[in-house]
This record gives C-alpha cells, sequence and structure tokens, in this order.
C-alpha cells in the first residue's frame, strides 16, 4: 500500500531497537579494533623486488600473514552482522534504500572475501615453490607475486562499502534516530570510498593522492555513528519520515 506523500513511521518497539543498535555498535567497534590490529601485525611485503624477493619477504613473516588474515576475516563476519543489524535499525525510514546499502555490502565482503582468499593462495604457492625444480619455482613465485601486487579487488570492494557507508548516512538524515550530524560525515565517508576508488581505476596518480585523504573521514563518520549507538542508542521515541509511499 501507499500514497504519494511521505507517511510518518514510528518504531514500535523501543527495548527491541535499542538492543540492536547497542548490539551494531558493539560489533562496528570490533570491526574496527580489528581492522587496526590487521594493520599493525601484517608484515612489510616487499612486492616491487624480483620474485624470488616477494616469495622471501613472503616465507620470513607467515605466522604474522596469517594472522592479519585471520583477523581480516573475523572482521567481515562482524560487518556481516553490523549489516543486518544496520538494515533492522533503518528499514522504518525507507527500506528500498536500507536494502540496496545491505546488499552493496553484501557484494563489498564476498569481493572482500575473494581477495583474501587469493592471498592465502599467493602463499601456498610460494611455499610450493620453495620444494619445487628452480624453474618451475620461478614461475610459482611470478604467479603469486601479481596476486600480491593487484589491488583491484580490494578497491572494487571499497566502492560497494562506500555506497553501504553512505546509504547509512542518508537514511540518518532522513530520520531522527540519530544526530544528522553523523549522517552527514557518513555520506562524505563513503563518497569518499567510491571516489578514491575510481580515481584509482582512470587515474591511478589521482587515487594514490587521495586515499590519504579517506582515512580521516572514514574515522570521524564510521567511529561517531558506532560511539553514538554504542552508548547513545537511537531516539526510539521519535517519529520517522519515509523518503517515498510507505512500504509495508
Amino acid at each position: 500500500m501507499g500514497t504519494s506523500d511521505p507517511v510518518p513511521m514510528t518504531l514500535v518497539s523501543p527495548d527491541s531497537s535499542q538492543t540492536t543498535a547497542r548490539l551494531a555498535g558493539a560489533l562496528w567497534l570490533i570491526v574496527i579494533v580489528v581492522s587496526i590490529a590487521s594493520l599493525v601485525v601484517n608484515p612489510s611485503i616487499n612486492t616491487s623486488g624480483s620474485p624470488g624477493q616477494t616469495a622471501a619477504s613472503v616465507l620470513a613473516a607467515e605466522t604474522p600473514y596469517r594472522l592479519a588474515f585471520a583477523l581480516l576475516f573475523f572482521g567481515s563476519l562482524c560487518y556481516l552482522g553490523v549489516t543486518a543489524l544496520i538494515y533492522e535499525l533503518l528499514r522504518p525510514v525507507n527500506r528500498s534504500i536500507a536494502l540496496f546499502g545491505a546488499f552493496a555490502s553484501l557484494a563489498g565482503l564476498t569481493i572482500g572475501a575473494a581477495s583474501a582468499v587469493n592471498e592465502l593462495g599467493a602463499l601456498a604457492l610460494l611455499k610450493e615453490a620453495s620444494n619445487a625444480a628452480p624453474g618451475a619455482a620461478n614461475q610459482l613465485q611470478t604467479i603469486a607475486q601479481v596476486f600480491l601486487r593487484d589491488e583491484t579487488e580490494f578497491k572494487v570492494g571499497m566502492v560497494f562499502f562506500g555506497i553501504h557507508v553512505a546509504s547509512t548516512g542518508y537514511l540518518i538524515l532522513r530520520s531522527t534516530l540519530i544526530p544528522r550530524i553523523i549522517g552527514g560525515v557518513l555520506v562524505a565517508g563513503g563518497a569518499s570510498y567510491i571516489i578514491t576508488s575510481f580515481a584509482s581505476f582512470v587515474a591511478p596518480a589521482v587515487g594514490a593522492r587521495l586515499s590519504p585523504l579517506v582515512i580521516p573521514i572514514a574515522i570521524l563518520g564510521e567511529g561517531s555513528l558506532t560511539l553514538w549507538l554504542l552508548f547513545k542508542g537511537v531516539n526510539v521515541n521519535a517519529s520517522q519520515r519515509a523518503d517515498g509511499p510507505r512500504q509495508v
């Protein structure tokens, strides 16, 4: 059913909404902490040298390399929970946009998982190369180096994550659940993910210059939303206005 004008919508279960908000905040905080931890433990891999040098760099740091993968995988599982909970919270504002953002997040997680598997696959190739004949070893090391150098999958995934973050910010701007300034910063952060990734596709040098600007905006937007959800929850008494026809 629907009308041509925005329809006020009220959250019907305040206790449930607050629980959902705080759980979303807790999971998003875990995602942020785990992501930072993975950057700290992730070894510095030399991919600019010869295939043999890259192989030696990876194999010398196999344990932290695997730990960084495990941390990122755990963070992805937590973000899957964040996606479901954010959808549940913001669905009353505009179901279509909330669903679109959730699907974008799932796409980003899928691409990120494929990228991570490729990195583990590169490690497997390098370990196999260590026991292979010199000619075969060089071929395996070259293939592994290509996998390790290629960041295309990561950047494609960031486009979808940017859509999820920006759509979350937009829905916050259209509601009174959470301070709208947080929504505005989230829109800016999501847009920065998208713009920087597309810039790296078209003009890699431009994308490299823009990349340092993304992290501060992302931390400000996602960090402030995380803390607000965790400690303040949502304004469950506010009447929401949908963006278009009411969807049931």
